[in-house]
């Protein structure tokens, strides 16, 4: 008796949950049984697609010197030192290679976080487009803080300039 009605039971959990606003598109739903539902896939990308950079005039920054993790309370701190031939570079951002939704890290299937430090160049019309850089004084420093969750999904951080790239591994 007691295993008719735990049968009974979960059959009629299972019908309803079948039923369900969240379990609409199972096989279980009766709705869907004759041609009732929709099988267009669902996605979260905008109608209109993601923002991409392809309209950004910055390039990517001439040589990488140095890339370093120093650690945070939740996560840690991406440091990466780069060198321009001249003087006067600006706006220098890290962005990832891929294009993905705004405040958003996400590492590529392989695990690896690929990023590019890009920057806009000094103008010619200034006067700091012709003036040498130092190695010394003029190194162009970028950080970025990467939380612990999203350490946890990185196998590794590649990080791409204009001649050259560096890797790192969380």
């Amino acid at each position: 008796m007691r295993i008719a009605t735990l049968a009974l039971t979960l059959g009629a959990v299972l019908a309803v949950s079948g039923c369900s606003r969240f379990g609409s598109d199972s096989g279980m739903n009766p709705f869907g049984w004759f041609g009732g539902g929709s099988r267009e896939p669902t996605t979260l990308e905008p109608e209109e697609g993601w923002v991409t950079r392809s309209d950004d005039p910055r390039q990517p920054v001439p040589q990488l010197l140095s890339a370093e993790l120093e650690p945070l309370n939740e996560g840690q701190l991406l440091l990466v030192r780069a060198f321009a031939p001249v003087k006067g570079w600006w706006g220098l951002e890290l962005i990832t290679e891929r294009p993905q939704p705004a405040e958003q890290l996400r590492p590529d299937d392989d695990g690896i976080l690929r990023l590019v430090l890009i920057g806009n160049p000094p103008l010619p019309q200034e006067g700091q487009a012709i003036l040498p850089a130092s190695p010394e004084s003029d190194v162009l420093n970028v950080a970025l803080p990467i939380s612990t969750v999203q350490l946890s999904r990185l196998r590794g951080i590649e990080i791409r300039s204009a001649s050259g790239g560096l890797s790192l591994r969380p």
